[in-house]
Protein backbone atom coordinates (compact mmCIF):
# COMPACT_ATOMS: atom_id res chain seq x y z
CA UNK A 1 0.00 0.00 0.00
CA UNK A 2 1.09 3.38 -0.52
CA UNK A 3 1.73 6.02 1.68
CA UNK A 4 -0.17 8.62 0.87
CA UNK A 5 -3.13 9.85 2.47
CA UNK A 6 -5.04 10.19 -1.15
CA UNK A 7 -4.59 6.53 -1.73
CA UNK A 8 -8.21 5.07 -2.34
CA UNK A 9 -7.57 1.98 0.32
CA UNK A 10 -6.38 4.50 3.05
CA UNK A 11 -9.87 5.41 5.35
CA UNK A 12 -9.53 9.22 5.67
CA UNK A 13 -12.20 9.07 8.47
CA UNK A 14 -10.30 6.66 10.36
CA UNK A 15 -6.94 8.69 9.66
CA UNK A 16 -8.73 11.75 11.70
CA UNK A 17 -9.52 9.45 14.70
CA UNK A 18 -5.64 8.69 15.12
CA UNK A 19 -4.74 12.14 14.53
CA UNK A 20 -7.18 13.13 17.23
CA UNK A 21 -5.92 10.38 19.20
CA UNK A 22 -2.35 10.87 18.88
CA UNK A 23 -3.05 14.73 20.32
CA UNK A 24 -5.32 13.99 22.99
CA UNK A 25 -2.66 11.37 24.23
CA UNK A 26 0.23 14.16 23.61
CA UNK A 27 -1.74 16.89 25.58
CA UNK A 28 -3.36 14.63 28.67
CA UNK A 29 -6.57 16.58 28.85
CA UNK A 30 -8.15 19.14 26.31
CA UNK A 31 -11.88 20.71 25.71
CA UNK A 32 -13.67 20.25 22.78
CA UNK A 33 -12.56 23.67 21.16
CA UNK A 34 -8.94 23.15 21.74
CA UNK A 35 -8.84 19.72 20.11
CA UNK A 36 -10.87 21.12 17.04
CA UNK A 37 -8.36 23.69 17.22
CA UNK A 38 -5.23 21.19 17.32
CA UNK A 39 -6.55 19.12 14.99
CA UNK A 40 -7.75 21.78 12.25
CA UNK A 41 -11.21 19.48 12.33
CA UNK A 42 -14.44 21.22 12.72
CA UNK A 43 -16.04 20.91 16.46
CA UNK A 44 -18.70 19.11 15.04
CA UNK A 45 -16.26 16.62 13.93
CA UNK A 46 -14.28 16.29 16.55
CA UNK A 47 -17.03 16.09 18.62
CA UNK A 48 -18.30 13.00 16.58
CA UNK A 49 -15.36 11.38 17.04
CA UNK A 50 -15.12 11.72 20.75
CA UNK A 51 -18.09 10.54 21.23
CA UNK A 52 -17.21 7.42 19.47
CA UNK A 53 -13.79 7.16 21.31
CA UNK A 54 -15.81 7.42 24.43
CA UNK A 55 -18.90 5.12 23.25
CA UNK A 56 -15.50 2.86 23.23
CA UNK A 57 -14.02 3.87 26.57
CA UNK A 58 -10.88 4.63 24.84
CA UNK A 59 -11.81 8.54 26.19
CA UNK A 60 -13.10 9.43 29.32
CA UNK A 61 -14.58 13.24 30.11
CA UNK A 62 -12.89 15.37 33.28
CA UNK A 63 -17.28 16.29 34.97
CA UNK A 64 -15.80 19.27 36.48
CA UNK A 65 -13.61 20.67 33.00
CA UNK A 66 -15.61 18.94 30.79
CA UNK A 67 -12.14 18.21 29.27
CA UNK A 68 -11.58 15.12 27.77
CA UNK A 69 -8.48 12.56 28.32
CA UNK A 70 -7.12 9.45 26.99
CA UNK A 71 -8.61 6.07 29.38
CA UNK A 72 -6.40 3.66 31.02
CA UNK A 73 -8.52 1.44 28.70
CA UNK A 74 -5.82 3.24 25.78
CA UNK A 75 -3.06 2.74 28.16
CA UNK A 76 -3.12 -1.00 28.52
CA UNK A 77 -3.69 -1.50 24.87
CA UNK A 78 -0.32 -0.18 24.33
CA UNK A 79 0.88 -2.27 27.35
CA UNK A 80 -0.41 -5.40 25.16
CA UNK A 81 1.49 -3.70 22.35
CA UNK A 82 4.32 -3.46 24.22
CA UNK A 83 4.08 -7.54 25.59
CA UNK A 84 3.32 -9.04 22.72
CA UNK A 85 7.13 -9.83 22.82
CA UNK A 86 8.50 -7.13 19.95
CA UNK A 87 10.53 -5.70 22.71
CA UNK A 88 11.73 -8.59 24.33
CA UNK A 89 12.70 -9.77 20.61
CA UNK A 90 14.47 -6.75 20.02
CA UNK A 91 16.33 -6.55 23.37
CA UNK A 92 17.26 -10.30 24.06
CA UNK A 93 20.51 -10.19 21.40
CA UNK A 94 21.72 -6.98 23.83
CA UNK A 95 21.02 -8.27 26.62
CA UNK A 96 22.56 -11.63 26.22
CA UNK A 97 26.04 -9.54 25.38
CA UNK A 98 25.28 -7.52 28.04
CA UNK A 99 24.88 -10.25 30.71
CA UNK A 100 28.43 -11.71 29.06
CA UNK A 101 30.18 -8.59 29.68
CA UNK A 102 28.88 -8.30 33.75
CA UNK A 103 28.19 -12.08 34.62
CA UNK A 104 25.13 -10.47 36.45
CA UNK A 105 21.01 -10.65 35.85
CA UNK A 106 20.13 -8.62 33.62
CA UNK A 107 15.90 -7.65 33.36
CA UNK A 108 13.89 -6.26 31.13
CA UNK A 109 10.51 -4.42 32.04
CA UNK A 110 7.68 -2.55 31.02
CA UNK A 111 5.26 -0.48 33.37
CA UNK A 112 1.95 -1.77 33.91
CA UNK A 113 -0.63 0.31 35.53
CA UNK A 114 1.66 1.02 38.87
CA UNK A 115 3.73 -1.46 38.71
CA UNK A 116 6.44 -2.23 36.83
CA UNK A 117 6.43 -6.27 35.19
CA UNK A 118 9.61 -7.85 35.09
CA UNK A 119 9.17 -9.34 30.81
CA UNK A 120 12.53 -10.90 30.32
CA UNK A 121 15.38 -12.15 32.38
CA UNK A 122 18.78 -13.52 31.74
CA UNK A 123 20.08 -14.94 35.15
CA UNK A 124 24.06 -14.56 36.52
CA UNK A 125 25.66 -18.19 36.08
CA UNK A 126 27.38 -17.20 39.74
CA UNK A 127 26.80 -19.13 42.12
CA UNK A 128 25.58 -16.02 44.40
CA UNK A 129 22.83 -14.98 42.25
CA UNK A 130 20.27 -12.19 42.71
CA UNK A 131 16.47 -12.47 40.72
CA UNK A 132 12.91 -11.89 40.66
CA UNK A 133 10.32 -14.11 38.75
CA UNK A 134 9.72 -13.61 35.30
CA UNK A 135 6.26 -12.21 34.77
CA UNK A 136 6.23 -10.80 38.47
CA UNK A 137 4.82 -7.35 38.97
CA UNK A 138 6.57 -4.81 41.57
CA UNK A 139 5.62 -1.34 42.40
CA UNK A 140 7.26 1.12 41.11
CA UNK A 141 8.51 2.84 44.23
CA UNK A 142 10.41 -0.06 44.99
CA UNK A 143 12.11 -1.08 41.75
CA UNK A 144 15.00 0.12 40.09
CA UNK A 145 13.73 -0.88 36.79
CA UNK A 146 10.01 0.57 37.75
CA UNK A 147 11.57 4.15 39.12
CA UNK A 148 13.15 4.80 35.93
CA UNK A 149 10.10 3.68 33.97
CA UNK A 150 8.11 6.19 36.61
CA UNK A 151 10.75 9.29 36.04
CA UNK A 152 10.47 9.26 32.29
CA UNK A 153 6.82 9.09 31.82
CA UNK A 154 4.32 11.66 31.91
CA UNK A 155 2.18 9.53 34.05
CA UNK A 156 1.57 11.06 37.71
CA UNK A 157 2.15 8.55 40.37
CA UNK A 158 0.48 8.51 43.88
CA UNK A 159 0.58 5.71 46.14
CA UNK A 160 -0.39 7.38 49.50
CA UNK A 161 -1.51 5.41 51.93
CA UNK A 162 -1.28 2.18 49.75
CA UNK A 163 2.39 1.90 50.31
CA UNK A 164 4.60 -1.26 51.27
CA UNK A 165 6.82 -1.23 53.65
CA UNK A 166 9.02 -4.28 52.38
CA UNK A 167 12.21 -3.33 54.04
CA UNK A 168 13.73 -0.44 55.75
CA UNK A 169 14.87 1.61 52.98
CA UNK A 170 11.54 1.44 50.78
CA UNK A 171 10.22 4.63 49.62
CA UNK A 172 7.20 5.07 51.90
CA UNK A 173 5.26 8.66 50.89
CA UNK A 174 4.94 10.63 47.64
CA UNK A 175 6.96 13.38 48.99
CA UNK A 176 9.81 10.90 48.80
CA UNK A 177 9.03 9.33 45.74
CA UNK A 178 8.40 12.67 43.78
CA UNK A 179 12.14 13.49 44.92
CA UNK A 180 13.74 10.60 44.13
CA UNK A 181 11.96 10.93 40.69
CA UNK A 182 13.50 14.00 40.46
CA UNK A 183 16.70 12.78 40.73
CA UNK A 184 16.54 9.89 38.48
CA UNK A 185 15.57 12.19 35.66
CA UNK A 186 18.49 14.27 36.17
CA UNK A 187 20.79 11.26 36.60
CA UNK A 188 19.00 9.00 33.81
CA UNK A 189 19.22 6.04 36.05
CA UNK A 190 17.68 4.61 38.73
CA UNK A 191 19.20 2.61 41.77
CA UNK A 192 17.04 -0.03 44.15
CA UNK A 193 19.00 -0.20 47.04
CA UNK A 194 17.32 -3.06 48.80
CA UNK A 195 14.23 -1.57 48.85
CA UNK A 196 12.24 -4.32 47.45
CA UNK A 197 14.24 -7.23 48.53
CA UNK A 198 17.00 -7.51 51.45
CA UNK A 199 19.96 -8.30 49.62
CA UNK A 200 19.09 -7.38 46.57
CA UNK A 201 20.58 -4.08 44.40
CA UNK A 202 19.47 -3.06 41.06
CA UNK A 203 20.88 -0.77 38.46
CA UNK A 204 18.61 0.61 35.92
CA UNK A 205 18.27 2.64 32.82
CA UNK A 206 15.20 3.75 30.35
CA UNK A 207 14.60 2.66 26.69
CA UNK A 208 13.13 5.91 25.38
CA UNK A 209 11.24 6.27 22.05
CA UNK A 210 11.57 9.42 20.11
CA UNK A 211 9.84 11.92 22.34
CA UNK A 212 12.39 11.08 25.35
CA UNK A 213 9.78 8.55 27.00
CA UNK A 214 10.18 5.63 28.84
CA UNK A 215 8.94 2.52 26.60
CA UNK A 216 10.74 -0.04 28.91
CA UNK A 217 13.85 -0.33 30.91
CA UNK A 218 16.74 -2.80 31.73
CA UNK A 219 18.54 -3.48 34.91
CA UNK A 220 20.94 -5.49 35.97
CA UNK A 221 20.94 -7.33 39.76
CA UNK A 222 24.05 -8.01 41.85
CA UNK A 223 23.86 -9.43 45.59
CA UNK A 224 24.09 -6.59 47.92
CA UNK A 225 27.18 -9.05 49.42
CA UNK A 226 29.11 -8.54 45.65
CA UNK A 227 28.27 -5.11 45.04
CA UNK A 228 31.02 -2.94 44.50
CA UNK A 229 29.91 0.67 44.71
CA UNK A 230 33.10 2.23 43.29
CA UNK A 231 31.91 0.40 39.72
CA UNK A 232 28.16 1.76 40.03
CA UNK A 233 28.90 4.32 36.80
CA UNK A 234 30.52 1.48 35.01
CA UNK A 235 27.32 -0.52 35.43
CA UNK A 236 25.27 2.70 33.95
CA UNK A 237 27.74 2.80 31.21
CA UNK A 238 27.00 -0.42 30.34
CA UNK A 239 23.41 0.09 30.86
CA UNK A 240 23.17 2.75 28.76
CA UNK A 241 25.30 1.41 26.06
CA UNK A 242 22.94 -1.38 25.48
CA UNK A 243 19.08 0.46 26.03
CA UNK A 244 20.59 3.33 23.31
CA UNK A 245 21.52 -0.04 20.50
CA UNK A 246 18.10 -1.22 21.71
CA UNK A 247 16.13 2.30 20.94
CA UNK A 248 17.85 2.61 17.10
CA UNK A 249 16.89 -0.38 16.42
CA UNK A 250 13.18 -0.23 17.51
CA UNK A 251 12.96 3.80 15.69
Amino acid sequence: MKNDINDKNIIKSTVKVFQLLEILAAHGKLSIGKLSELTGFSKSTTQRIINTLTYLKYVQQDKATLEYFPSIKLYELGNKVVNNMTIKNIARPHMIELHNELNETINLGVLYNNNVMYLDKLVSKSPLKAELDLGIEVPVYCSALGKVLAAFSDKEFSFEGNYIKYTEKTISSDEELQEELLQIREKGYSIDNEEYVKGLICIAVPILNEEEKAIASISVSIPSSRFDEAKTQEYVSKLKKYATRIEKEIY
